[in-house]
């Protein structure tokens, strides 16, 4: 592969690559910009508009009588819509407003808007902004672009229903924003959202369709080139120019720039160079997914499509047919035809005729599979790291789809014609099948498969294994062609009458118009003139004997090292995906989503992953928006039991939402916990979630105070409230729990299992003994608040972390709290103390075992033996509240640290400051998800580790 250029140009764009994920900038010129909520005057040209907010570039900021540019794009939503109306693209404007910046994502797996703004250019949005002045001069072209794109607009809502239009107004004009949210997610979990963007299609049927139809027309080729590009530039220039649009037309300007200059196009350099000033323009692009999705596609199909497509004499054709296939199967020049074969089809008969159809047909099929697989193949880590599944019968779901797509557009063009409307039918049946084979395919078993997000190191060995595919494609593709010359070299130097046979041979074949085998014999005859050993191997009479072996042994070992290659590439294929998709992760977790104003624990071990409370008050659908994308980054498809402390809005919403939408996100809910208050109070207070669990067949249990939960890394114990409580107020009787989870797998002594007092169930102090089997602790190395590390340690080597869960609990609630904490740690002194006896009167016995031991039971009877009651990490009740997390309490839980929940600039007041002194003079370092984000604790045996999503500032 000797393309210097288009090496160059991928060195450039890993640099740059490295030094943003080194400097780990998100936008060049983040710092210029005011803070959030800061009054501000700015001056700029219109680039982009809508019915309400328009994009200003060219951007002056005025704040505190200081003037300052910024090289971005700012958003600007007008509190008077009438006025976006009357302003026009590129008119210069003067206006002022609040502004902020876009929000940046918090938890794992959040969608990040900040990053995906950045990455189309645009800084921060100005609100409530309204327009001083603006000067007469604008934009002619564009004006009229913008107005004729409505116009197309609005008639394509004419002609076809409003959810068939969506999807036109997004194909023909990149109008994403009005797509149908239900047709947009049912095409991304089938893998064929692609379809929606501006692409090679597009450029197809308008570029190449102009530069073919300027050519029957008699134009010269320059002419019918300069006509083609013109039409695309002004196409882009009417929908605005998008990633997948700006690459797709560059694509074919440079080739017709080579048509300009009489040189030879080649794909792999014009996707280089396209992404190398892409990049360069605008260096935010790197972490934009459609930029990555574009690009990768393409690379797929230059450097997998030969890998799949066969041998290498179809490598060229096989390109070129499958970015046809890829672009939509039938091409301008099936529509036109070509002239050549036109011509000869009669001259040779139909059944030729018909065989050359066939042949057509399959090739395209093949090329088809392959540039499916190797687009699908390339752009896998992509898709893993913003999308975290795999649709996997998309490759044979857009065999299906894909051949239908030039129809699909071309019916839409003809409909966009005044009195050609009726040519909508068609595309309204292709979408309406499309919607149909997709819920199909929705419903085959493991149709989505939830992966998570893949760690940095797997995509490097993925893209490393690819790499090696395709040089090793390429080396065995020389070797084979020498091994071939070596066989036919043997065969043709051993005597005057093989001589002879070959020239006779030769004049037959003279004048035959075959590229292909005049190519082949111009190269062996050049190797012939430097390699003349085969024919000195042995003395003249066994020469004959001994080239026939040769011959045939060179012909099996082609054979069966080709069959060899093909069983290496498939296990070097299978090992590089079972390595990117291999979940290596899988220790013990416990994360503290930052949900705003609000609570949600997520706690993961080898066995299952347990949910804790989940709602906002300050944050709209909190489970679609953060657990629904944390759950799906993790890998996890099933919540073994999710626990809801009281019946708060802040604390069940997002898990009213995950019982009303867990079929189609694809997450199931094993078990609902809800606190065992009185019977009569159960309905009325947690109504909304009995009704959600009973539609989505969720058993329910209630939990009270003894009862215990365990996995084989997990031992949960209910602290409170008691069975049937009285306590009127809902945050009182929250439920509280305390928490030990473990790096390792842990044998109770009993049948294992997850089980709870309830509906159902039975308390689980019945089968593992009131106080468990096992009591491990941490000592916990306290640190001052001042402490501005990601990391924190708490013990060195115990492999275990304890958690005290609080919910909302106050007043009452807390006070029995308090008292449920002082009766378990005396127990478990008392439990301490009579191990500590035992194990001095049975030290000898020890001593003679030990040896024999396994190294995990020595470490678990000593942590048995230093066992005792703590706490490494408190939840703060009611989110910081200044009624909760008394002195009393802190004197009997002891904890290491805290992490309060809240959100930011919160009307509440959280947390409160004499919280946070209580905090202080108990000497108990505390983290805000307000500063930290998400904050996860994870658990090995090296130690457990705090760390928060942002990077304190």
């Amino acid at each position: 592969m000797r393309r210097p250029l288009f090496m160059a140009c991928l060195c450039l764009v890993i640099v740059l690559a490295i030094g943003r994920i080194l400097t780990g900038a998100d936008t060049g010129d983040a710092g210029v910009l005011p803070p959030d909520g800061s009054p501000v005057r700015i001056t700029g040209r219109i680039d982009t508009r809508t019915s309400e907010t328009i994009i200003l570039k060219s951007i002056s900021i005025i704040q505190n009588d200081l003037k300052y540019s910024y090289s971005g794009k700012l958003q600007c939503e007008l509190t008077n819509t009438q006025e976006v109306q009357s302003l026009r693209l590129g008119q210069h404007i003067v206006l002022e407003g609040v502004f902020s910046h876009f929000d940046a994502a918090t938890n794992h797996g959040e969608f990040d808007v900040r990053a995906y703004s950045a990455g189309k250019g645009i800084g921060g949005r100005v609100r409530k902004a309204q327009v001083l002045a603006a000067e007469e001069d604008y934009s002619f072209l564009r004006e009229k672009l913008f107005a004729f794109r409505r116009r197309l607009h609005d008639r394509l809502a004419k002609v076809f229903p409003e959810k068939e239009a969506s999807v036109m107004q997004t194909l023909l004009l990149g109008e994403k924003e009005e797509m149908d949210a239900e047709v947009k997610a049912l095409y991304q979990r089938n893998g064929i959202a692609h379809i929606l963007s501006i692409s090679g299609l597009h450029i197809t049927l308008l570029g190449m369709g102009c530069y073919r139809l300027l050519k029957r027309l008699g134009a010269p080729v320059r002419v019918a080139a300069a006509g083609g590009a013109m039409t695309l530039l002004l196409y882009g220039m009417m929908v605005g120019m998008s990633v997948s649009a700006s690459r797709a037309i560059g694509m074919y300007l440079l080739q017709m720039l080579g048509i300009f200059v009489g040189r030879t196009y080649d794909m792999l350099t014009g996707v280089g160079l396209l992404a190398a000033l892409l990049v360069l323009q605008q260096p935010e692009r790197l972490g934009d997914v459609s930029f990555l999705m574009s690009f990768g596609a393409v690379l797929g199909i230059c450097l997998l499509t030969p890998v799949f497509a066969g041998d290498g004499r179809e490598d060229n054709v096989g390109v070129e047919t499958a970015s046809g296939v890829v672009a939509g199967l039938l091409t301008v020049t099936d529509i036109l035809g070509d002239s050549a074969y036109e011509r000869n089809k009669y001259r040779e008969g139909w059944r030729k005729v018909v065989y050359e159809r066939l042949w057509r047909m399959v090739s395209a099929l093949k090329s088809g599979f392959a540039a499916s697989a190797g687009v699908i193949l390339f752009t896998l880590p992509i898709q893993l790291w913003f999308f975290y599944e795999i649709p996997v019968y998309s490759v044979l779901l857009n065999l299906l789809v894909l051949p239908f797509m030039s129809v699909v557009m071309a019916g839409g063009i003809l409909s966009l014609i005044p009195g050609l409307g009726i040519a909508g039918t068609v595309d309204c049946l292709i979408l309406w099948w499309y919607e149909w084979i997709c819920e199909r395919f929705g419903e085959l078993p493991g149709a989505v498969w939830c992966v998570g997000r893949p760690a940095k190191w797997q995509m490097i060995v993925y893209y490393s294994g690819l790499f090696v595919l395709i040089i090793g494609r390429n080396y065995a593709e020389k070797w084979k062609r020498q091994r071939l010359y070596a066989a036919y070299v043997a065969e043709n130097n051993h005597g005057d009458g093989h001589r002879a046979e070959r020239e006779r041979q030769r004049r037959e074949t003279r004048g035959v118009d075959d590229s292909g085998r005049g190519r082949k014999r111009e190269s062996n005859r050049k190797k012939m003139q430097h390699s003349d050993r085969y024919s000195e191997i042995c003395p003249t009479r066994w020469r004959h004997v001994l080239a026939n072996f040769w011959y045939t042994w060179q012909g099996v070992m082609t054979y069966r090292n080709g069959v060899m290659c093909r069983i290496v590439a498939a296990m070097i294929l299978v090992l590089i995906v079972g390595l990117l998709t291999g979940n290596f992760d899988r220790g013990s977790r416990v994360t503290f989503l930052d949900v705003g104003q609000g609570d949600g624990i997520v706690v993961e071990t080898g066995q299952g992953a347990y949910l804790f409370d989940c709602g906002s008050t300050s944050r709209r659908k909190i489970g679609e928006y953060v657990l629904k994308p944390y759950l799906k980054s993790r890998g996890i498809q099933s919540l073994r039991g999710v626990f809801v402390s009281h019946p708060d809005e802040d604390h069940m919403n997002g898990i009213l939402e995950l019982l009303e939408n867990g079929g189609e996100w694809g997450i199931t809910v094993e078990q609902m916990f809800l606190p065992a208050i009185t019977e009569a109070e159960r309905r009325e207070a947690f109504e909304k979630l009995l009704v959600a669990a009973e539609y989505a067949g969720v058993p329910v249990s209630y939990i009270k105070c003894g009862d215990e939960i365990r996995d084989s890394r997990l031992r949960l114990r209910c602290l409170h409230p008691e069975e049937n409580t009285t306590l009127a107020d809902a945050n009182a009787y929250s439920e509280c729990f305390y928490v030990e989870v473990f790096a390792k797998a842990v044998k109770w002594g009993a049948a294992e299992g997850m089980e709870a007092s309830g509906e159902g169930g039975r308390a689980a102090s019945e089968v593992y003994g009131e106080t468990g089997s096992i009591a491990v602790g941490v000592t916990g190395e306290r640190t001052g608040h001042g402490d501005t590390g990601e990391r924190k340690n708490f013990g060195v080597g115990a492999g275990k972390l304890s958690i005290l869960l609080t919910g909302d609990v106050e007043g009452e609630g807390e006070q029995q709290l308090t008292q449920e904490l002082q009766t378990l740690k005396t127990l478990q002194e008392a439990k301490t103390l009579r191990v500590a006896q035992e194990s001095r009167a049975l030290q000898n016995a020890r001593k003679l075992q030990e040896s024999q031991e396994p190294r995990e039971q020595q470490e678990l009877w000593e942590s048995r033996r230093q066992g005792g009651f703590k706490v490494d990490i408190l939840k703060v009740a009611h989110h910081g509240s200044g009624y909760s997390t008394s002195s009393e309490f802190l004197a009997a839980a002891g904890p290491a640290a805290a992490i309060i929940s809240c959100g930011r600039n919160n009307s509440y007041g959280h947390p409160h400051a004499a919280t946070l002194q209580r905090l202080e003079d108990a000497k108990v370092p505390w983290y805000l998800t307000t500063d930290y984000g998400a904050l996860t604790v994870t658990v090995d045996s090296h130690g457990n580790r705090l760390k928060g999503y942002l990077r304190r500032k």
